[in-house]
């Protein structure tokens, strides 16, 4: 049977990388390999994938706990080795030693269950043209992919191996917006099925979106505030920013970076950085001193 993939190899970090060193160097495969960067170059958009593969897993630290204990110690089911992720979801691994996500979600979703495919037997039973459950009535098929913020930056495809032993390469584009679907058609017995395949997009620790805009926030001293200055700020897609604060700046204060939000086929957003204000503590009595001569003598007081 193939062996587990390597993720560690794949994103060129060692074993004992912190997330900051996963995240950094996937940032730089996935741009180095992104299809719309090398389209001459066939090979690439299998190793993009490779490293979207890897990140998935290694980013998230329930997946990487149950991927390096899965790598110790394998264990069989019907569609080769395979782990269960912390929030439910499945990964599985294809012939061809590939590992799939798959995300359970509704009813069998429980740690019970024994379905190779981590809940989705039946729904692509009725996809295969299977009956289901015997009275039920005759519902779509609809899947649940999940995805990374940055991975939703980039754009790519997903690989999904049916029980056929088919695969079916879901695209989804640069900028993709949580629940965002895809349709994907297939005749069974010359009826025409349908799957749709939703994806749901992990939000991030630094940025919150909001449609194509950017949210983030900055925490700047009191003195920075009043009297101004600069502030380097990286986007989610690896590009450092200056961020002027102007003098007089209030606590809560948005400054707006235009076209730095979230680029997508037809627009780009902005990114909004929030100004939070430190207000110093533990001064000493000399300090407190001076700084009230100062504000006295400014007529701040």
């Amino acid at each position: 049977m193939p062996a587990l993939k390597d993720y560690y190899k794949i994103l060129g970090v060692g074993e004992t990388a912190s997330a900051d060193e996963i995240k950094k160097a996937f940032r730089s495969l996935a741009r180095k390999y992104h299809p719309d960067r090398n389209q001459s170059d066939s090979s690439s958009e299998e190793r993009f994938k490779e490293v979207q593969e890897a990140y998935e897993t290694l980013s998230d630290s329930a997946k990487r706990a149950q991927y390096d204990r899965a790598r110790k110690h394998p264990f069989g089911s019907a569609f080769g080795d395979a782990f269960t992720t912390g929030n439910g979801g499945r990964f599985y691994r294809s012939p061809d030693g590939t590992y799939v996500r798959m995300e359970r979600e509704g009813p069998g979703s429980g740690s019970g269950e024994q379905d190779p495919l981590g809940g989705f037997g039946d729904l692509f039973g009725r996809f295969f043209g299977g009956d289901g459950a015997a009275g039920a009535r005759r519902v779509e098929p609809e899947t649940e992919v999940v995805l990374t913020f940055d991975e939703s930056l980039e754009g790519g495809k997903v690989e999904l191996t049916l029980p056929d032993g088919s695969k079916v390469r879901v695209p989804f584009p640069k900028g993709v917006a949580d629940g965002y679907k895809v349709r994907l058609k297939r005749k069974v017995a010359g009826q025409q099925r349908e799957l749709y395949v939703r994806f749901k997009v992990r939000p991030d620790g630094n940025f919150r979106r909001d449609g194509n805009d950017l949210h983030t926030k900055v925490e700047v001293t009191v003195f920075e505030a009043m009297l101004g200055g600069s502030r380097a700020l990286s986007t989610p897609y690896g590009r450092k920013l200056k961020l002027n604060i102007p003098k007089g700046t209030q606590p809560g204060e948005r400054l707006r970076l235009r076209e730095q939000g979230v680029e997508t086929e037809s627009a780009t957003g902005d990114l909004f950085v929030e100004i939070v204000v430190k207000i110093p503590s533990g001064l000493t009595r000399f300090e407190e001193e001076e700084l009230r001569k100062a504000a006295e003598k400014a007529n701040l007081i």
